[in-house]
């Protein structure tokens, strides 16, 4: 009897006593800083003290409507970068400038990035792309880059302008099978006026060359709209440097003042960084031509003019390339050549 008493006494004990692990959550001794969960999840949830996400900031690259003729230039290159399996274009997403059209009548256009109106504006880059339309890869290139400088404006820099030319001879790229010479059969990049043209450049045409119809120079300097086109971009915006972007030579050349001169030192400081920033890319010091870009602008006007030759034309690659130059293009854009970085 005794056993069974005491049996029934512990039994009432053990039943009153409080796990360890459990926390009386209605007990007034809960810690008075803690709030309940139910109540910390609605906290979190309340849209008052939420933060919205940041949204990018863009440049504003669509200011008015294109003509309704740039609209259908940026049509038909909508179908073409459809045809390399690039995407759109997004041409339809600028507001173009548009003065000069080529041969078959297709616009030759540039956008610029900056305010053209301040007059405190120390350093522009005019960057061109698609000079002869069998090179194929340098135009994806530009628009990679106007895209790039549109999501990321802060690379442009304070008080510079970017002037960018992605399609400098239409004709040749739109046709069925891409050319190097434009629609007369012109190479725009051998009839710009240099000072020996009259002189050299059919003659070198017909010897140098065996009249090969793909380097042919054009009946006169300055005879064909894309070479006036880059000539008056040139005048207009009096560009600090200008990067020429080609295929497929896999180098970076320069033509330019001397390296001997302050100005020709702060220029050889960016052809180094340049292909510094591209991995340690070639530097060749490829000869210029008579009727050439380099030869005009770099040689006889003392302007840093940068050739930049894609390793090859496979559109499958554009990607991958623009990924290679753009640190080498950002710095390019924000080195305005003062010789007093030079070290």
């Amino acid at each position: 009897m005794f056993k069974l008493i005491a049996v029934l006494v512990l039994l009432q004990a053990c039943s009153q006593i409080t796990p360890i692990n459990k926390k009386d959550t209605s007990s007034k001794e809960m810690d008075h800083n803690e709030a309940p969960l139910s109540q910390s999840i609605k906290q979190t949830k309340d849209p008052k003290t939420a933060q919205a996400p940041k949204k990018p900031v863009y440049y504003k690259t669509k200011t008015t409507d294109n003509t309704d003729k740039v609209k259908r230039y940026c049509d038909r290159l909508d179908r073409y970068f459809s045809k390399y399996s690039w995407g759109k274009s997004s041409c339809h997403d600028y507001t173009w400038h548009h003065v000069r059209s080529s041969h078959f009548g297709n616009p030759i256009v540039w956008f610029v990035f900056g305010d053209e109106k301040d007059k405190a504006n120390e350093n522009v880059t005019f960057i061109e792309c698609g000079v002869h339309g069998d090179e194929i890869t340098p135009v994806k290139f530009c628009y990679d880059l106007l895209e790039d400088l549109k999501k990321n404006p802060n690379k442009i820099g304070k008080n510079n302008l970017v002037v960018i030319a992605p399609l400098v001879t239409p004709d040749s790229f739109f046709r069925k099978k891409p050319t190097r010479t434009n629609a007369r059969g012109v190479d725009v990049n051998r009839n710009f006026p240099t000072k020996d043209w009259d002189k050299s450049a059919i003659k070198l045409w017909k010897s140098r060359y065996k009249s090969d119809k793909r380097r042919y120079p054009g009946p006169k300097a300055l005879s064909e709209q894309e070479t006036i086109f880059q000539v008056n971009i040139i005048k207009r915006y009096k560009p600090n440097k200008v990067i020429s972007i080609h295929a497929p030579l896999t180098l970076l050349d320069y033509d330019g003042p001397q390296f001997n001169h302050e100005h020709g030192k702060a220029a050889k400081q960016l052809l180094v960084t340049m292909s510094d920033k591209a991995g340690k890319y070639k530097v060749s010091n490829y000869p210029f031509f008579t009727g050439s870009l380099g030869n005009w602008a770099g040689n006889e006007r003392n302007i840093p003019t940068y050739t930049l030759e894609l390793p090859n034309s496979d559109w499958h690659k554009t990607t991958r390339y623009y990924k290679l130059f753009r640190d080498a293009i950002h710095h390019a854009i924000n080195d305005n050549l003062n010789t007093n970085q030079v070290k």
